[in-house]
């Protein structure tokens, strides 16, 4: 008795065993972002019944989990996987990936048995030593791996008969009813090439040229993405691709009105949407909500065209917030940035460029080859700000008209084209005086049919599994280069204030400046001092510590 009655003491006494927990990776990102808000560690830890050294592991996981999680095309990725362990054959699962993410983004059906066959024939093209058996268990993994939960296409509706904008429309407006958005929670994004130093061929010709043919259009090419909501009073800040990952440039300008990254062709690519969905739409968006007073959680949608660019809409979902795909063959009659909105962000670029070329002191040629990639993108930023909150809501008529646009014409065409043309006539003899309004019209839409997304062949997908080297971003500009120039000649603190003492003193004998812009003027002066002093002090404070 009194032995049965010590070892039931003794259970009694025993410890809790807490049941095993295996975590998702989105779960460990989750506790990662708590304890960076300051939660406390013990409310976390009975949250997700874990303990304390499991936090710790975490912790130290923090870069590599945050790393798998901005690759990843899809945030089901997350939410399924629970481990950072990378298949057997990695260089083969990404070709195999990348090869059904260019299916799913051309609306294309995928089957099991399918991606089961492009495995093998890529394992036999990429001459991979190693044997692999394609069974059902490997086509498991995968999906699991990857976050597919079914297979099928893009999910775009394509009604055989009948009119698809209409027949889209009518599920718009059912979506819009449905989720009870208003304007502000509604967005649309286009992405757009622009070749930002070309001009004019007859421009370029001298007085001694017989004939412009000799003179080929500069090429050199940016993509832009350009996003706003329907109620026009938030653009997005632009997204601009371009060749290089440092232009010489941008080296002495840390602080840029757009988002920037590159691709080895300047084109738009599904990681490099998907990383700008996640990072900068999706933060920006919510920031709108709270300025105006609205759950951070509210709903908002994202419309798309279907540039095979774009990651299928089941990997752009981000809470409340996700992606919808206009059918296919109708975006130019329906979406909203064609109506308009692209039309004048090119003409005030092109208005841009060539206020600049006719203040400039050089020959054509020369402007031509000074103007960087730093002066296009600030004209970018520039053009998109100037493009009109009136606009950027008219151009959503035809697809979302209004009680008050229902005797009014759905025509959103701009003048914009115009006062380029005014710009011209304005300066006598400049560079684009003698050449014919229709080249100059020509000229103003010269980009319009550039390509915007990389499209790789089933061979190139296979070449970059084979060597991923060629498939990386260049970090600057070869000196060979066409058109670069280095400028390596700081502005110091007191030359730029000379300069700007100098500016104020026109400013405030020209009749051409009021006294309301001569005040922004002084404004900015004494925020340039402040600046100065700030700067100087720091430069003190560690030239004593140096010392």
């Amino acid at each position: 008795m009194f032995l049965k009655h010590s070892m039931s003491s003794s259970s009694c006494n025993r410890p809790y065993k807490r049941k095993h927990v295996t975590l998702t990776i989105q779960q460990k990102l989750d506790i990662i972002d708590r304890l960076e808000k300051g939660e406390n560690r013990s409310a976390i830890m009975s949250c997700f019944n874990i303990g304390s050294s499991t936090i710790y592991d975490i912790r130290k996981q923090k870069e590599e989990l945050e790393k798998f999680a901005a690759q990843g095309l899809t945030p089901k990725n997350t939410e399924s996987r629970h481990t950072l362990k990378k298949p057997r054959l990695e260089i083969l699962d990404s070709a195999v990936f990348a090869w059904f993410s260019a299916k799913l983004s051309q609306g294309k059906t995928v089957t099991g048995p399918m991606i089961i066959e492009k495995a093998k024939q890529l394992h036999r093209d990429m001459n991979m030593g190693s044997s692999c058996v394609f069974s059902d268990g490997w086509l498991k993994k995968f999906k699991i791996r990857h976050g597919i939960q079914r297979l099928d296409g893009a999910g775009e509706s394509r009604p055989a008969d009948g009119n698809p904008a209409e027949d889209y429309k009518n599920t718009f407006c059912g979506l819009i009813v449905r989720w009870e958005l208003t304007p502000c929670q509604v967005y649309n994004a286009q992405v757009t090439g622009l070749l930002w130093r070309c001009l004019p061929t007859s421009a370029l010709v001298g007085e001694n040229e017989k004939c412009a043919a000799a003179f080929d259009r500069n090429k050199d090419r940016l993509t832009v993405l350009l996003c706003a909501n329907a109620s026009g009073d938030h653009q997005l800040t632009p997204f601009v691709i371009g060749k290089y990952k440092k232009p010489r440039a941008l080296k002495e300008a840390p602080n840029l009105p757009v988002h920037y990254d590159a691709q080895s062709d300047a084109c738009m690519t599904a990681d490099l949407f998907k990383d700008w969905f996640f990072h900068h739409f999706v933060p920006q968006v919510k920031e709108d909500f709270r300025k105006r007073g609205m759950p951070e959680n509210s709903r908002a949608i994202l419309l798309l065209d279907n540039c095979t660019a774009h990651p299928p809409a089941a990997y752009l979902v981000s809470g409340n917030i996700s992606a919808d795909y206009l059918p296919p063959n109708v975006t130019p009659s329906i979406q909203p940035m064609d109506q308009g909105v692209m039309q004048d962000f090119k003409c005030f670029y092109r208005m841009c460029f060539l206020q600049g070329l006719l203040d400039c002191d050089c020959d054509v040629k020369n402007f031509q080859k000074h103007f960087n990639v730093k002066d296009a993108i600030f004209a970018i930023a520039l053009a998109w700000s100037q493009v009109k909150e009136s606009t950027l809501q008219r151009c959503w008529r035809k697809l979302w008209p209004s009680d008050e646009d229902a005797d009014r014409d759905l025509d959103v065409s701009s003048d914009c084209q115009n006062m380029v043309l005014d710009l011209v006539d304005a300066v006598p003899d400049n560079p684009l005086t003698d050449v014919p309004r229709d080249e100059v019209l020509d000229w103003i839409e010269v980009d319009k049919c550039v390509p915007v997304a990389e499209e790789l062949s089933v061979e190139q997908i296979i070449q970059r599994g084979i060597n991923p080297q060629e498939a990386q971003v260049q970090e600057v500009e070869s000196d060979e280069e066409e058109g670069a120039v280095v400028e390596d000649d700081k502005v110091s603190w007191k030359h730029a204030s000379d300069a700007l003492n100098t500016f104020i003193k026109f400013a405030e004998s020209s009749e051409s400046y009021v006294s309301a812009e001569l005040l922004n003027l002084c404004i900015i002066r004494n925020d340039f001092w402040k600046k100065r002093s700030e700067s100087q002090a720091q430069r003190d404070i560690g030239h004593f510590l140096k010392q």
